[in-house]
Parts: C-alpha cells; structure tokens; sequence
C-alpha cells in the first residue's frame, strides 16, 4: 500500500507538469484520476482494515481453541489416572473403602471443572470451531467418561462396602476376596467394570468352575443356572458387585459346610474334642464303605500313631466340591 500510494503522487505529479486540459487522445481528466486514486486509497485502508479484523479473529479462535484443549486434556487424563487408580488391587479393604470415598467426593466436585469445559465448548459451537488441532476429546465423551467414573465408583464401594461385611460376617479370607477381584479384573479387558457371558463364563473356568460344554443345538443347563442367580435382569452383563455377591455366596455356604462337617467328626472322636480321628471311631459310627472311603483319603494325623487328620480332609473335600455345587443350582 505504501508503495502504491508513492507511484500514485510521483503518477499525479507528472501529469500535472504537462498543464494539459483537454486530450482529444483520452477522456480520462485530471479530475477522473484524482476520483479514482482517492477511491483506490479508500479501498486499500479498507482492506488493511479488514485483513487486521480477520487477523485478530483468527487469533482469537485459536486462542479459544487451545484454552479448551488445555482443560479437555487436563480432564481426559484425570479420568484415566483416577480410573487407575480406584482399579488398583495392592490395598487392603478398609483402605480401598477409605480411598474410594475419598475419590468420590473428588469426582463430584470435578463436575465444575466439567462445566467450564462445557462452556468453552459451546463459545465454540457459536464461533463454527468445529476442528481442533491441539486435542482429540469432545465434551460429549468427557462428559460420558465422567458420569460412568462416577457410576464405577458407586459400584465399587457398594461392593468393597459389601466384601467388608461379608468377611466380617462369615470370615472369608481377604486374600481369596483379591483373587476373586484380580480375576474379574484380568477378562473385563476394557475396564467397564462388567463382563459379558462369554468373559464371565471364562473367568468361572479360570477360577477352576468345571463348567460343561453343551452339545450343539443343546441349552447351556448349567451356565443359564448360574446367570439366573448373577444376571437377574439379563440385561447381558455381570457387573463387579453381582460377580462378588456371587462368589461370596458360593464361599460362605463351602465354609459353613465344611465347619459343620468338621466339628461332626470331631464329635465321633473318643472325647468329642480331639483333633484327630481314629479308624476305629469312624468304623463304629459310619457304614463300612463309608468309613473306608474316609480312612482311604484322611492323611496321618503328625505324631498321633493310628491318627487321621479329619480337618485338612474336610477342606480337601468342600475345596473339590465347590464346582459341583455350583451345577446343583440347576
């Protein structure tokens, strides 16, 4: 535009110099040129004007775009480090109830956050933003990711809540508890915090459940049995808490058998409180099949001659006998 507007007064200055009025040779006048300069120079402040404008809208788009990228992907990765964080299996249960707590009041007040997330995103609607470099997440899918995290978290305290209970109640072990999670956790590849039937009746058979294969065109008798009891609305998913419920079931009835069977030996015994048996007393109380069957699978009772470890053959016989308990449902 300079440059221009130099020629235009060096152009102007010329034509002046020759004092001419009338050119049979143009139509253009002195007055015509001078018209049409100022009106370029109009169009030229003009157009400097309007590249300045865009310029600075432009600017401001991209500043709004990062400003929401920022937020998005600080949010992003605060799902996936809590997500993480509440699937970590290394705590014990009070500390696991302890943090969960603590990390749903987190998520709540990350709603904010949400909402000023949400805001910037509809500034960006408004402006036709609808491309953005700097991130790859949309409020609609934080926003999805958010409710679903608070969602989890409710699961899992109501079943962390849950195992507390169930082992203060009926004194499962916290460690069969963790393998029961641990296990849960290795088929929900996506971290959903549920399975579908194909997962869970795989996690079943990891767990040493011998579940049968159906012929083919032949109903699943005994896996529909067992869904019956998981999945009550068949909705096609096992969530955390029905699977726990479900294993904590089948434990506590395996542990209250075998304590039942085990103080029943332990009242065949000569004084009804030995810690052993003898083949004798299991002779005189049970038929003689029955009894071999017992003597034939009880190990030595240690530094007791003739003794027979009744308590380590009861667990040995509910641990083998869980599978089949589990068909019984059918």
């Amino acid at each position: 535009a300079v440059v221009s507007t130099q020629s235009g007064h060096y152009g102007r200055g010329t034509i002046r110099s020759h004092h001419v009025t009338v050119n049979p040779y143009t139509w253009f006048t002195m007055d015509s040129l001078e018209d049409s300069w100022q009106s370029l120079l109009r169009a030229v402040k003009e157009r400097d004007l309007m590249i300045e404008k865009e310029t600075l809208r432009q600017e401001q788009r991209e500043e709004l775009r990062k400003a929401y990228a920022a937020q998005a992907n600080k949010f992003a990765e605060w799902l996936e480090t809590t997500k993480l964080k509440l699937t970590n299996n290394r705590y014990r249960l009070e500390d696991q109830r302890d943090l969960i707590e603590s990390k749903h009041e987190e998520i709540k007040k990350k709603r904010a956050v949400l909402r000023e997330i949400e805001d910037l995103s509809a500034h960006l609607e408004k402006g036709m933003i609808f491309d953005n470099k700097y991130t790859t997440h949309r409020t609609v899918t934080l926003a999805q990711q958010w409710d679903q995290l608070n969602e989890f978290t409710r699961r899992m305290h109501h079943t962390v809540t849950g195992q507390i209970e169930a082992q203060n109640r009926t004194g499962v072990d916290e460690d069969e508890l963790k393998e029961f999670t641990l296990m849960f956790k290795h088929f929900d590849k996506d971290r959903s915090g549920r399975l579908d039937h194909n997962e869970f009746k795989a996690c079943l058979r990891a767990l040493g459940f011998d579940l049968p294969v159906p012929q083919e065109d032949q109903p699943d008798t005994v896996f529909e049995a067992i869904l019956d009891c998981v999945d009550f609305d068949r909705d096609g998913f096992v969530r955390l808490e029905e699977y726990m419920q479900f294993m904590i079931s089948r434990t506590t009835e395996n542990v209250a058998s075998t304590d039942e069977l085990t103080e029943a030996f332990k009242s065949l015994t000569e004084e009804g409180n030995k810690p052993y048996i003898t083949a004798s007393e299991l002779y005189a109380a049970m038929p003689p099949d029955q009894a071999k069957y017992c003597i034939d699978r009880m190990e030595k009772y240690p530094d007791v001659p003739g003794a027979l470890d009744y308590t380590n053959f009861t667990k040995i016989i509910f641990q083998s006998n869980l599978n089949s308990s589990i068909a019984s449902v059918d």
